[in-house]
């Protein structure tokens, strides 16, 4: 259905083709709430032979302040005396204007599948979420447009908002979540590597599936758990890339430490406590650490972990879309792509690593998957509302799986390297296909 904006229509009054009235199931003159986006306005409905059987007709006055293309193909929803015109879709990026414009067509990918979208589908920055805001200002995707697709324009607000890679937190992501969307703004939370940790470890069903983890307070607690377990990393709780990384390892007669550092990694010996104490206490702060059990499996004296990539689409449910297996280049202690020797898709992986073959491969695969999902739904259960993550995880030699952490804001040139393009377009698809499903419309 398209919506076409006209003239000499009394205001709060809709117009269809007389063809549409056994689908609305409205008289004439009766009046009806209309949904568009979180917009909404009761009005009556009229039946006329003037109007495509396509279009609905609304006056001028009746949505003046929206942008509302009028070769934009919508979908409708007609539940008791409320229809529902949409979806309205938003995709929120960077904190004002010149972050989002800087990025508008690193954002082109998300919408590739606009055909089985429809609607409105908008993005905008931060700064157009504001106590008692009625409208956004941003851009639209226009298929129609080769030349421009993102075009100006004043939107209601989204019924569904999906949150990629933005900068912030606080009352404008608790005010867009809770207010604004009713629920509906998907990645609503940071992920941390402390708030990951304690999220799993505080549902029975995933607890047992994180490495032992606490935040650093003192040097006493570091070394009762270098005793007990041998091998510590040292974490920031917000760190991304690998940076800022430490791994204490205890051997026979000494310690060995191993930074992470921006361009390179950086080893370390020490013959007691006291010496590692002294190096080690320039490097982390009380408060921005954590010590995390170090779980390892090595293939060739070579780290090996793997990323999984889960998400919600249509089916409003988490599904594990693929995952991945990572070899560490010699001696690295983390396996982020620029450390990284060799990348396999998840089940191949699994043989050439660990030595599986035919149903032993697949039920791993299976194990995984089962423990990935679980792993989103105690996300969702103590951090927030999630619906597209990455999670890195370690398989050990008895094929338990150990969940590092998440990352809500990962990148895509991975699929390029191991050449799965259709895992990549799936990746792509599922954040919006999920919006549209809590907008209440099917993708089917």
């Amino acid at each position: 259905m398209y919506i076409k904006k006209m003239e000499a229509i009394t205001d709060e009054k809709i117009f269809f083709n007389r063809s549409m009235e056994v689908n609305m199931n409205v008289s004439e003159g009766e009046k009806i709430l209309l949904h568009f986006g979180a917009w909404n306005r009761e009005v009556e409905i009229a039946y006329t032979e003037d109007i495509e059987e396509n279009r609905m007709g609304i006056s001028y006055s009746l949505m003046d302040q929206y942008t509302v293309p009028d070769d934009i193909d919508f979908e409708y929803r007609k539940e008791g005396k409320e229809l529902h015109i949409g979806p309205v879709l938003g995709i929120v990026r960077g904190n004002n204007f010149p972050h989002l414009n800087r990025s508008r067509n690193v954002l082109l990918p998300w919408v590739k599948d606009y055909h089985n979208i429809k609607g409105l589908v908008i993005i905008f920055p931060l700064s157009e979420v504001y106590e008692g805001a009625k409208s956004i200002k941003g851009y639209y995707y226009n298929l129609n447009n080769p030349k421009k697709r993102w075009e100006e324009g004043t939107f209601p607000i989204p019924s569904a908002v999906f949150n990629k890679k933005t900068g912030g937190v606080g009352k404008r992501y608790r005010r867009l979540f809770e207010e604004l969307t009713n629920g509906r703004f998907i990645n609503s939370s940071g992920t941390g590597k402390w708030e990951f940790f304690s999220a799993l470890f505080n549902n029975p069903a995933t607890k047992s599936k994180v490495p032992y983890t606490e935040k650093f307070q003192d040097f006493k607690q570091l070394f009762t758990m270098l005793n007990k377990y041998g091998v510590l990393y040292l974490k920031r709780r917000y760190g991304s890339r690998g940076y800022g990384i430490i791994q204490v390892k205890k051997l026979e007669n000494l310690y060995e430490v191993t930074r992470v550092l921006k361009d390179t990694q950086k080893k370390d010996q020490f013959e007691t406590e006291n010496e590692l104490k002294y190096f080690l206490e320039s490097l982390i702060t009380r408060n921005g650490y954590i010590i995390q059990q170090g779980v390892l499996y090595q293939a060739n004296q070579k780290q090996v972990d793997f990323r999984a990539y889960i998400q919600k689409d249509g089916s409003l449910e988490w599904k594990v879309s693929g995952f991945i297996g990572r070899l560490a280049q010699p001696n690295s202690v983390i396996t982020n792509i620029r450390y990284t020797q060799k990348i396999l898709p998840g089940k191949a992986a699994l043989m050439e690593f660990y030595g599986l073959v035919g149903e032993d491969t697949d039920r791993a695969a299976k194990k995984i998957e089962e423990a990935c999902i679980l792993a989103g739904q105690s996300m969702d259960i103590n951090l927030g509302h999630f619906g597209d993550v990455a999670l890195d995880f370690i398989l050990d030699s008895q094929g338990n799986v150990y969940f590092l952490e998440v990352n809500a804001g990962y990148g895509h040139k991975i699929f390029r390297e191991i050449r799965d393009y259709e895992l990549r377009e799936r990746i792509l698809k599922s954040p919006l296909e999920y919006a549209k499903a809590l907008a209440g419309f099917s993708v089917k």
